[in-house]
């Protein structure tokens, strides 16, 4: 997903950012957050029940002279099809997900993340993790309660939009950097100048979601 110089870049810009911060960056991204097993079973299905009309309308309207035996192996080739489609074709997998679900298993990753790692308790209360799910081209910012005392959520909505324009051009890294500087500014922005104690690290988290 990001390679060591991306990496590299993307470690480098949580340095520089939190250098003169009093808050700790976390950039993290996901291919997807959830496995998302409905896709793939919504894909054979509808690709079944296609088959199965488009095998209906045929012997109606345009008559094929092969028998039943053969006729019907399309349907489980169909269901093959339909399932292989939910699950690799990322605009379809999107579609048969829907966007409420989506938006569901993203929030869920992301607090799962920002508890798992530590971000919820480093000494000063002031971690803030930037998490991207590459699937649902979802961004999401958590802040620690004392960032939530001091910068309000919409803060975050220019480091979200420059992450998701980044990433649907498939420059993850640049999106990433970008994230983190735009957080940095709403940080600054909000009075949290200072030095932090570095105690999550600046390496950016990767994960498949599977």
């Amino acid at each position: 997903m990001l390679s060591d110089e991306e990496r590299g870049r993307v470690r480098d810009a949580v340095a520089k950012a939190e250098a003169d911060l009093s808050a700790e960056i976390v950039p993290c991204v996901y291919a997807q957050s959830s496995p998302y097993p409905e896709a793939l079973w919504a894909g054979a299905g509808a690709a079944v029940s296609l088959s199965c009309a488009a095998l209906f309308l045929t012997d109606v309207f345009l008559p094929i002279w092969l028998p039943l035996s053969t006729l019907i192996l399309w349907v489980p080739g169909a269901g093959l099809v339909g399932a292989g489609l939910g699950r690799w074709c990322k605009p379809l997998k999107r579609f048969l997900i829907g966007r409420r679900r989506m938006e569901e298993s993203v929030s869920r990753r992301a607090k799962e993340i920002f508890f798992d790692i530590g971000v919820a308790r480093t000494g000063a209360r002031s971690g803030v993790l930037i998490f991207a799910s590459l699937l649902e081209r979802r961004v999401v910012v958590l802040a620690d309660e004392a960032v939530r005392s001091q910068v309000k959520s919409e803060a975050w909505d220019a480091a979200a939009a420059a992450m998701t324009a980044a990433a649907a051009e498939g420059r993850v890294a640049d999106g990433l950097v970008a994230a983190v500087e735009k957080v940095a500014q709403a940080l600054r922005e909000a009075g949290l100048s200072g030095q932090g104690g570095g105690e999550l690290g600046d390496e950016p988290l990767t994960g498949d979601g599977r």
